[in-house]
């Protein structure tokens, strides 16, 4: 999971003209502004389903499954050049404010959807809403979504990581 990480967070140049040949993605899903694609490592076997939007500024939203059973939510800009350590930003959708610690690093904020229960409402939310936005702590707007196709794809994106979990069992103690 942590090369995935450092190839979208653009740390290296070289790793990443290196990696891109280890990653196979196939692009399962395609409806409004949303798609749903899913990433094999060929180099450690680990598996990833993405759910993803751009805008017209070229940032991506991004809900990531992982076959370990980890869920994150990326927002990526190549143009940000970010020191890495934790920030805190909102997630505006709709009418509904989430206010969220995560990560930054490079080109990307993030943030482990752990909490099982504000994750699935969080995703109903984004699978319900017309548009979604990011600002900064100080509530400066600096990224807006569509959400026109974030059900189908949010729903497309849970198939698919019910597939990869089911799929790994080598990466489980079977003990």
């Amino acid at each position: 999971m942590w090369r995935f990480l450092v190839l979208f967070l653009g740390l290296a140049l070289p790793a990443q003209m290196a990696s891109a040949e280890q990653y196979d993605t196939t692009r399962l899903f395609t409806r409004g502004a949303w798609y749903v694609d899913l990433t094999h490592d060929t180099s450690d076997g680990e598996l990833w389903c993405s759910a993803e939007t751009q805008n017209n500024e070229a940032q991506t939203f991004s809900v990531t499954t992982y076959d370990d059973g980890t869920v994150i939510l990326f927002v990526f800009d190549e143009s940000w050049d970010i020191a890495p350590r934790s920030v805190d930003f909102l997630v505006l959708i709709d009418r509904e404010r989430w206010t969220i610690s995560g990560d930054a690093s490079g080109i990307a904020i993030s943030v482990s959807l752990d909490d099982k229960d504000k994750a699935d409402e969080f995703l109903i939310d984004l699978a319900r809403g017309s548009s979604v936005a990011v600002a900064n702590s100080d509530e400066r707007r600096i990224a807006s979504f569509s959400l026109s196709g974030s059900s189908a794809a949010l729903s497309t994106l849970m198939d698919c990581w019910d597939s990869i979990l089911l799929g790994s069992p080598s990466k489980k103690d079977p003990f």
